[in-house]
């Protein structure tokens, strides 16, 4: 039983035309495991030659059989090419010329003498059909080769077709950097031949500032393989610079290494960018500015925002002590009117209680003046005063209060602008400030007094300072600890003191401010921590003398009776209209009351008839003002004196002073008063 024949290998044909020669040849290689054809003739077709692993032929057959087409297809084999043949001749057969010739022209011919041995034969095939293997490998490879190079030069001449249709500069390079190819696109930007870039030729268009960095990143590509990117300026044909962006990928061809790149101008793009990056700055500053107006603003909005809630909370406080005031007032009214009772009575037990009594109803009084001051309800009486005569008249009052202990200087403008202002208020506006300077010094301090003309240009920076004009100035400063930033923010607020208790009202400055606003002024602190306090207040200057409303001086009511007329008394606080009926009984007046408006007018329409009509101002519902009104439209001859612990200055302002009547007040103010309004002069 043979061996399995290997499927795979091509048939090795067999001649021997003679006897059993080719069956026994074709035993023996199937007994090796190798295919055999036997065949009749070398007449075979090209193609047929060529499937056949190798040929085993007697030398006979080449006698007998016409070899022609054998020799023509051996002729026609590629030059790599070597067809195996295996020649089979008797053994000690001679070796004539003709054989000589034959076995030249066979080729690649191996020579086995007859008869075989099955082992040789078998090796002499195999090695047969190796060779063969061989050369169908190197054919495949060299085809492939071929068809490789065909595909490289097509692919090269699409390539450079492409490239030098292309409107990018496209280039390769070698492992030295230097070009070995550059598209025509360099030609027509920088004017110059194709071949005058090759080599290191292209480092001609670089720009100089750029040439060493470009050089030095291309051979870093090179030599790492590495990918490349960069910018870069060149110079053109027209002279002109511009940019370029490349990018090159590595290439590897054949052992050979470099760079395959393509370069795009982008100097429009640059220049765009920089504009962009111009006009960036530009947004970025204008932003920027913006930004800092906006905080700006934020931060007046935020110092309006918090001056606001100071004038309101100053507001609502002013109001709440101008209410106390005013029902205060009324109280002093009551004790003032039955200590005046007293005193007037003949035989009245212990004048000297009496005295002490309208000793402290008096200073409650001025108490709740300080109070008006401060909340601003206190209607003022200004006159034309020199500052310099007020600050020399207080000098030994100023020294008397603040103690020996302490300095007591003045520093006075030489030529002072007169002021509009109350003197009595200034007077005491002054002492105040004596005061708390000297509350802020150590023994042995300071306390320096100045007055100065002052012209203010700037807009006020704060609400208590004086807004633009001129102004003379009366400054108290101390040689105290100062005032830190959180205590001067709070000075103004009604109530607020750094004194003990017991020891400040916390209504000084308050009043101080009041008092300056309600002139038209302002006032302005400066102060510094470790070297004392300057308060500053600033006072309308007077443009002329205004006339000095004539009143009459009057020594109680020696002169002056009411017997046999009738004043209607209007005053929604029973206590304070009974009280004061009282004194207008003393006084020989008939008095009819009302408790508010609306009740007096009820009388006028009655027709009653009243001589004089003394009514409250602040009353709910209808005020004084309005009831006022109402009656002059009935009445319009009727004489009337308001009475006013406290009253809307705005409202007050058309009111003649001489018939405003301000509690408390005794017999003899009251007489002044009723004397004025009933006088020809006097009526409204």
């Amino acid at each position: 039983m043979g061996m399995a024949i290997e499927p795979h290998l091509d048939p090795l044909f067999v001649l021997a035309p003679f006897g059993r020669d080719a069956q026994v040849i074709e035993t023996m290689l199937d007994d090796a495991g190798l295919r055999a054809q036997v065949i009749e003739s070398f007449a075979l077709a090209e193609h047929v030659w060529r499937e056949a692993a190798g040929l085993i032929v007697t030398e006979e057959a080449f006698a007998r059989l016409d070899p022609a087409p054998l020799m023509d297809w051996l002729k026609r084999q590629p030059p790599w090419s070597d067809f195996p043949i295996i020649l089979l001749r008797m053994r000690n057969a001679p070796v004539t010329p003709g054989s000589a010739v034959l076995i030249e022209s066979l080729g690649k011919v191996t020579i086995l003498e007859r008869p075989l041995h099955p082992i040789t034969l078998a090796a002499a095939a195999r090695s047969a059909i190796r060779a063969h293997r061989r050369q169908r490998d190197a054919e495949a490879y060299l085809i492939e080769r071929a068809q490789a190079a065909e595909i490289l030069r097509e692919s090269e001449a699409r390539f450079r077709l492409l490239a030098d249709s292309a409107p990018a500069l496209i280039w390769m390079s070698d492992e030295t950097g230097g070009f070995i190819y550059a598209n025509r696109r360099h030609q027509a930007v920088f004017g110059r031949p194709v071949e005058s870039f090759l080599g290191a030729g292209w480092r001609a268009m670089l720009h100089p500032d750029d040439a060493e960095r470009v050089i030095a990143e291309v051979e870093q590509s090179t030599k790492d393989g590495s990918p490349l990117q960069i910018e870069y300026r060149v110079t053109d044909g027209a002279g002109e610079t511009r940019w370029l962006r490349s990018e090159a990928a590595p290439r590897a061809i054949d052992g050979q290494v470099g760079l395959v790149g393509c370069s795009v101008d982008i100097t429009d793009a640059r220049l765009a960018a920089d504009q962009l990056e111009r006009r960036i700055e530009t947004r970025t500053a204008e932003l920027a500015a913006a930004n800092r107006q906006l905080i700006d603003q934020i931060q007046e909005r935020e110092r309006v925002e918090a001056t606001l809630r100071r004038v309101q909370r100053l507001e609502a406080v002013g109001q709440l002590t101008a209410g106390v005031a005013h029902d205060f007032n009324n109280l002093l009214s009551v004790v003032l009117g039955g200590l005046d009772f007293l005193e007037r009575t003949p035989g009245s037990p212990d004048r000297r209680r009496l005295s002490m009594m309208r000793i402290a109803v008096e200073r409650g009084a001025r108490l709740t003046r300080q109070l008006l001051a401060f909340s601003r309800r206190q209607k003022l009486e200004p006159k034309v005063v020199n500052l310099n005569e007020a600050v020399l008249s207080l000098r030994d009052l100023l020294q008397s209060t603040i103690g020996r202990g302490y300095e007591l200087t003045t520093t006075l403008e030489p030529d002072p602008w007169s002021a509009l202002v109350d003197p009595t208020q200034i007077e005491m506006v002054i002492l105040n400030l004596a005061i708390n300077a000297r509350d802020a010094m150590e023994v042995g301090g300071r306390l320096t007094v100045e007055t100065a003309n002052v012209t203010v240009i700037a807009p006020r920076e704060r609400p208590e300072e004086p807004g633009p004009g001129d102004y003379i100035m009366v400054a108290v400063s101390d040689t105290g600890a100062g005032m830190p930033p959180e205590i001067l923010e709070r000075a103004f607020e009604p109530f607020y003191t750094t004194k003990p208790p017991g020891k400040g009202s916390g209504l000084g400055l308050s009043q101080v401010l009041g008092f300056a606003k309600q002139s038209g002024g302002g006032v302005r602190i400066e102060t510094e921590l470790g070297k004392g306090t300057s308060v500053q207040v600033f006072l309308p200057r007077a443009e002329e003398n205004p006339a000095a409303p004539a009143r009459s001086q009057r020594d109680g009511e020696g002169e002056f009776a009411g017997r046999g007329r009738v004043v209607l008394l209007v005053d929604d606080d029973d206590i304070v209209r009974e009280n004061t009926a009282l004194m207008l009984r003393d006084l020989g007046f008939s008095v009819t009351q009302a408790g508010s408006g609306a009740a007096a007018l009820e009388m006028f329409e009655e027709g009653r008839s009243f001589d004089l009509m003394m009514v409250d101002f602040a009353m709910p519902g209808m005020n004084g003002a309005q009831l006022a009104k109402a009656a002059a439209a009935k009445r319009p001859s009727l004489p009337i004196v308001f009475v006013t612990g406290y009253a809307d200055l705005e409202a007050l302002k058309d009111i003649d002073d001489r018939l405003l009547l301000r509690k408390p007040f005794d017999h003899r103010a009251l007489a002044d008063r009723l004397q004025t309004a009933l006088e020809p002069s006097g009526a409204v």
